[in-house]
Order: structure tokens, then sequence, then C-alpha cells
């Protein structure tokens, strides 16, 4: 049948699924590569999997050939892999994203459904692919949207096994759960625990009240679970032993207690970084909110708050899979706005069943139609305008200002303490970075003249050499003084370029040619 399996939802089972998928397909991949890799976060995962697939070593993340501890792999397998197949360019890097925020799409949609009806689980896809936070953050090389997905793969996992007509089913489903969370872990460690902050509490109330629902712990899914999501760390663990400490105290203890990280530490961050994106996130469809809680507050006083909560236990399941989370995101001094990115889901589906219960028995009506292409219009036309805009964090220009000179076969070296990670990437790994303090009066230190010499004497090819402008003039008067030749080229924004040349030693010292 093509018609909704709940009796009155008006929706046919077809474009319950479909629509939101094409639609997320669209709004997904729409300008995902136009822009450039914006500093430092995007260039350093983009840098980690370009060296990945330079040298092959896959279970071992470095940068710049060191060792990078910070994250789990599955992020930078996925960037590799959108680059493998599209090229070491931005639609590569972004390529993952794209794909998982359609997934998530479904996901939700999905969930809608486990949750209530293919109406709900319609309109539920077709307000999370049009909302400009979730679009945003999908556009944004980062763990977050790779994170999204697990976790609301694992929330729907969690209901289907709730709504599973079989103990069999149920039993699938959980291993689907514990999967999902596995490789969420693999992703992000401990933060792909958080789902079950809500998922705890509301299966023991459940159980109270009389509906147990599956089992939801048992050896087959935490033996899934460990063979998904913790394998990679015990095989680093034994390879370096003292990554035990480190993914201890430093990627849990310290960032769940110390704001080492200095990631909005203060007080009052989490109302400015959380409230935002959790209550202007969906865009236009917040305009709604006003006219459906006018609706549910009418209920409510009739019947009671607790008496409405009691009948509506998927309501209460929502209300602790945003607020707990919410309270551990707060409590943590390391703040982000793309934290709450796996919470999105929960207002989300709290608009989709205030509307679908609007249209109690009918189809959406036509003001949700016209209200989902007028989001998807305006969410596009931004994500091209934003792409396009020049932005102080983007690498791009930089190296395509390097590029443009065409020195064949220069070399290039960074001095100053700007990280500069997507030089890297752009440039494919043809980068020398000299350790550099701030200028002291009219030169470098010593250390940095020495440094400096060493590196031009031994060129036996150009060398692009890449410095604040404010340091360029006592950058110049060290390689005028070692009469080391060099020009300057058109630099970009705050950065002064030049080109060394090489210096044959039969030549002796010659004079820079300066600007």
């Amino acid at each position: 049948m093509n018609r909704a399996a709940r009796p009155g939802s008006g929706v046919p089972r077809g474009v319950a699924f479909l629509a939101p998928a094409g639609l997320a397909l669209i709004m997904g991949f729409a300008f995902q590569g136009t822009r450039g890799l914006y500093e430092s976060s995007e260039t350093r995962y983009a840098e980690c999997a370009r060296e990945m697939l330079a040298e092959g070593c896959w279970l071992q993340p470095t940068l710049r050939g060191e060792p990078h501890w910070t994250k789990p792999p599955l992020t930078y397998w996925a960037i590799a892999g959108g680059m493998r197949l599209l090229g070491r360019n931005e639609w590569g890097v972004r390529l993952y994203g794209a794909v998982a925020f359609v997934l998530t799409v479904a996901g939700v949609a999905l969930l809608g459904r486990a949750l209530w009806d293919d109406r709900a689980g319609l309109t539920a896809g077709l307000v999370y692919a049009t909302s400009p936070f979730v679009l945003g953050a999908a556009n944004v090389v980062t763990t977050d949207v790779l994170l999204a997905l697990w976790e609301v793969l694992a929330v729907l996992a969690y209901w289907r096994a709730r709504r599973a007509e079989t103990p069999r089913g149920a039993s699938g489903w959980i291993l689907g759960f514990w999967a999902a969370l596995g490789l969420g872990f693999l992703t992000k460690g401990v933060s792909a625990l958080v789902p079950l902050a809500a998922i705890v509490p509301f299966h023991v109330w459940m159980r109270r009240r009389g509906h147990p629902g599956p089992r939801l712990v048992s050896f087959a899914g935490l033996a899934l679970f460990a063979a998904l999501g913790l394998w990679w760390y015990a095989v680093a663990a034994l390879r370096h032993p003292d990554l035990v400490d480190y993914f201890l105290e430093d990627e849990v203890v310290d960032r769940l207690t110390t704001n080492r990280f200095g990631r909005n530490p203060e007080w009052y961050k989490p109302f400015l970084l959380y409230l935002p994106p959790l209550l202007l996130g969906l865009g236009l469809w917040v305009g709604l909110w006003p006219g459906l809680l006018r609706h549910r507050v009418g209920e409510i006083r009739l019947r009671g708050l607790k008496r409405w909560l009691a009948d509506r236990p998927e309501i209460v399941f929502l209300l602790l899979w945003l607020l707990l989370p919410l309270l551990v995101f707060c409590a943590v001094p390391s703040r982000l706005p793309l934290y709450v990115l796996p919470l999105m889901p929960v207002p989300v589906l709290a608009t989709a069943k205030g509307l679908s219960a609007r249209h109690a028995g009918r189809g959406l009506g036509r003001a949700v139609w016209a209200l989902t292409l007028a989001s998807a219009v305006l969410a596009i036309v931004g994500k091209g305008v934003l792409a396009r805009m020049p932005n102080a964090h983007d690498s791009r220009p930089l190296a395509e200002a390097m590029l443009a000179e065409e020195v064949p076969g220069a070399r290039f070296a960074v001095v100053d303490r700007a990280e500069k990670y997507g030089l890297d990437f752009y440039l494919d790994g043809r980068v020398t970075r000299i350790a550099a303090r701030r200028p002291r009066g009219d030169a470098f230190d010593d250390d940095v003249d020495g440094l400096i010499r060493t590196l031009s004497s031994s060129l036996d090819q150009s060398a692009w050499v890449i410095a604040f402008e404010a340091n360029v003039p006592p950058l110049t008067a060290v390689l005028d003084e070692a009469g080391i030749p060099y020009t300057r080229a058109p630099g970009w924004r705050k950065y002064g370029l030049l080109v060394v040349s090489p210096l044959p030693v039969s030549d002796g010292r010659r004079r820079g040619s300066g600007p």
C-alpha cells in the first residue's frame, strides 16, 4: 500500500519519505564546495585527511607529520573518502557533510513517523531540511554533523525498538541503537553518549508506568558498541601506551572540568551560544510557534500539566532529550555553538507535531508547503551569498595569490605564529615552517636570523616566505644583511609575501633585490 500505516495521517507513504529526502539533496549539495576552507578548524581537519591520503596512515591521524590525537579518525576517513572521489578541493572535503545532512534529514523524518505518524515525519523532514542553523552546520568541516547523524539514528533505533511488534524485532533495533552510539564514539568520543542522558531516565519512567519496552542493555549490544566504537582506542593505546592518560585526562577530564582550551568558559556564555540556535535556528518556522503554543497551553489548562504529559510520553521524551543534555553542555566549561547541533531535532519534532496535529486527517496544507518553499529559497540564497563573501579566516585566497605568481618549483615557508593549516592543504604539504617570535626592535631574534640563513643558503630552488605585514620590514632587513636575494609579491590582507631566490655557493653573498 502507498498509504500510511497509521490511520488518519492523510499523507502518502512515498511522499512522506521522498519529499524530505529530495529537498535535503538540493539543500545539502547547493554551494557545498563554493567557499574556501576557514582557519583553523576546517583547515586542520582537511589537512589531517590529506595527510592520511598522502601517507596511507589511516590509524594514526597526523598534522604536519606529527601525531594528532585530539579526535578519533572517523571524520578524517569521511573527508578523505570525499577527496578520493572528488579530488583535493572543497567539494571533496565537504562531501561527507552533505551526505550526513541528507541522511540526518531522513533519520529525523523516520523518527517523526516512529513517534507519531507519516504526516509528522514528513513535516519534521521538511522543517529540518530548511532550518538555517542545521544547513549552515552541514557546510562546516567538523565532527558535529556526523555526530548529529549517529545520535539521531540512535534515538530512531530506540523508538523503533519500543514500537516493534515482536521481541526479536525489538532486539534487532536495540543492536542498531548500540551500533549508532559506537559510530558516534568513533567520531567524537564520550560526546556520543549524550542521548543516554535522556533515554535512560525515560526508559526507567516508562517501566514504572507499566510500559517496560525492550531490554536496553545486553551483552550483544555492548559488544557491538565496543567493536565499532572502542577498537581504535585499544589499537592506539597498545601502540602508544601514554595515550591512555592523554585520552582520559586531556580529552575527557580537562574538557569537562577545566577552561584549559579557552572555549567560552564564562558563566553567561551558554545563553549566548546555545539559546540562539535552539530558539532561532529553525528560521521562518519559528514564526509558527506562538500559534502552536497557544493551542498547547489551552489543552494543558483544561487537563493539567501532569495529566497532559502522562498521556504524551513522546513529548516527555523530547523534553528530556533537550533539557538534560543542555544542562550538561551548560555545566561543561568548554562551549561552542555547534555542540547543540545534535539537539536540533527536538524543536524540529515539536514543531512538526504541532503542525501535523493542526492538519489532522488531511494533508499538510498549502501554508506548510509555501513556508517550506520560502525557507528553502532563503536558505539556499543565504548559503550562496555567504559562500562568496570575503572572510578573513578563508585560507584559499592567500594560497591562490602565491600560486598565481607562477614561481616554478617553489617551496613555501611560513614565518610567524599564524598556524595557517590551509596553506599545507592547498599547497599539498609543500610548506616549511620557521618558528619565529615577535620581532624585538628592528630585527628578529638571533635564532630566527640563523634559521632564515640556513633555509635560504641551502635552497636549490626558490621559496615563498609568508609573514605578517608588520614583520616584513625586519624580515627583509635580515635578508638584506645576509645578502639573500628576494622579491616582494602582492600580499593578501595582513600577510606579506616574499620570493627568496636560490643562492649558489659559488656566487657568494648578493644583496636582496627588495620590493
